[in-house]
């Protein structure tokens, strides 16, 4: 039993619990819950081969390769996206210890 229930046909008639609900088999599950797991996995297939050429080309051409900066890139991305989502603002920061030098009175020591 999986403890869905609804009630049953005889729900009014009897005072039983057990006439009251009756046991539902469990839902399917939808097109896209199915479908995920099959997307999260050719998308790993694909960085997995997009990482691979990378270390090709950059190996052939000579270069660092360009995967970690591009994941550098979409982090940042991500954050400054996430904070603009959320409303955060960035915060100025004020430091305390710096003091103004006091202007010069026009007198020079020697």
């Amino acid at each position: 039993m999986n403890g869905t229930t609804a009630p049953g046909p005889h729900a009014a008639a009897s005072g039983g619990l057990s006439t009251h609900f009756r046991v539902l088999p469990p839902r399917e599950p939808g097109v896209w819950e199915r479908l995920a797991p099959v997307l999260r996995g050719v998308l790993a297939v694909l960085v997995l081969l997009a990482t691979a050429l990378d270390a090709l080309v950059s190996a052939w051409v000579g270069a660092p390769p360009l995967a970690p900066r591009l994941r550098k890139v979409g982090r940042v991305l991500g954050d400054e996206f996430r904070a603009g989502r959320a409303g955060a603002v960035d915060a100025e920061v004020i430091e305390d210890d710096v003091r103004e030098r006091p202007a010069s009175s026009g007198r020079r020591s020697a």
